[in-house]
Formats: C-alpha cells, structure tokens, sequence
C-alpha cells in the first residue's frame, strides 16, 4: 500500500482533522528534501510543522530538547549530555521523575545524521513510523486495527506519558502501535489540544493498517447499529 493510499485510509476512516505525520531516520541528508529552517524548543514540534510540509532536520535542530535527541538516538555531544543530565535532575528534584526510571527511557538504535518529516499523504520515503493525533474513539479504532487491544498473548494496548517522543522508540521496539497520553512538555511546545492523543504506528504494522482498518471500521458500526437498537428497546 502506498503512503497516499495509507494516508487517504487513515483520513476517511478515521475522520482525522490533523494529516498523519511520516518519519524516517536518515544517515546522510536527502539531496531532494529541503532543510529546515527555523529554530524550534524541541523535536516534538516537528510533528506540528510537518503538517505543512516535508523537511529534513538534523541533529542541532533537535538540541533545544536533549531529551528528545536522546530518545531519537541521535549523537549526544558533551555539551548536550551535560544538559540532559542537568535536566534529569531537575525532574528528580521536582518529583517528577524517578531516576531509576532513566536507563529504561527507550531510544531509537543506529546511526543516524537526523529525520526527515513530513504529511504522510505526499512522503516520499519509507516511514520509519507515522504519528496520528486522534482522539480517544479513534485512538480505540487504531489499537484495534494493529491488534494491540487483542486479549491473546500481552493483553493492553501499551501506553505512555513522559517523554512523549519515548513513544517512539517504544513502537519500534515492540513493533506494535503505541499511545502516547502526551507529557507536559510536548503539550505545552506543540499546542496540541488536550483532548487529543499521540498514537505511532511503526513500520511493522504499516503493510496491513488499511485492509485491518477497514475490517475494524465494519465491525464497529456493526455493533453500534446492534447497541443502538438495545438501547432503544430497552429505554426508547
């Protein structure tokens, strides 16, 4: 299936407001794909951005968070890894991390030189993950598509807060779909209305989304219609 037809599906079925988001982690800079320009307070931002457009950013442009250059695994340099530690602290000391909590913190593995984003509909490379704002109904009918709700082997669908970019990592690592409740950080520097949701869909599950989503969107309007006509016999 291709990105468009992907990105066509995920819309329609989903009836999404925010285009799905594509990422690829890339080693050398794409010739064909425009760097960013700008500065922003943290990777999580070019989830926002990536809406309007494809771009590639590299390490620097991610260094205003160095959480979120830690968990993309992208090169931590001294003066980085000093602020993260720096920050780390800061968290502890405002309760709101643990750290022991630190070393299971997952990242993304490899060498990398950056990522490239941009709306899945017109990506023109092989998504490493798409991120899909949704909202708690369409976040149920994603992590039924993928399976992750099925009551066979690891029941749950897996779920996160903080870091919100974690997720990422978190889905490739499982290779399942994962949902973000969204930290405070990536709240607060996206703008994200509250009451959406952060759901990554990794490359393992992206060959057969369309044809599951499909089966799943049948199957719940099925049972609404069955809950609906209960609901009338029983209370009109």
């Amino acid at each position: 299936m291709s990105n468009p037809a992907l990105a066509q599906q995920l819309t329609e079925t989903l009836q999404l407001e925010s285009p799905a988001i594509a990422l690829a982690f890339v080693q050398q800079p794409p010739e064909n794909i425009p760097r960013f320009e700008g500065i922003v307070p943290a990777g999580c931002v070019f989830w926002r951005k990536a809406a309007e457009g494809t771009f590639y950013a590299d390490v620097t442009d991610h260094e205003n968070c160095p959480v979120g250059v830690h968990t993309l695994g992208l090169p931590l340099s001294e003066a980085i890894a000093a602020e993260l530690g720096g920050l780390v602290v800061k968290m502890g000391e405002a309760c709101y991390l643990d750290g022991a909590e630190v070393p299971n913190i997952p990242t993304v593995p490899g060498e990398k030189s950056g990522v490239v984003y941009g709306p899945l509909a017109v990506f023109e490379l092989e998504p490493d993950a798409v991120l899909v704002w949704v909202t708690p109904q369409q976040a149920m009918l994603l992590q039924e598509a993928t399976k992750a709700t099925a009551w066979t082997g690891n029941s749950g669908a897996p779920t996160f807060g903080r870091p919100g970019c974690a997720s990422i990592p978190a889905a490739l690592q499982s290779g399942g779909s994962v949902l973000s409740l969204g930290c405070t950080g990536m709240r607060t520097l996206t703008e994200i209305s509250q009451n959406l949701l952060l759901t990554v869909l990794p490359r393992q599950v992206l060959g057969e989304l369309t044809a599951n989503l499909q089966q799943i969107a049948a199957a719940n309007q099925a049972m609404q219609a069955f809950y609906n006509q209960k609901k009338l016999a029983l209370i009109g």
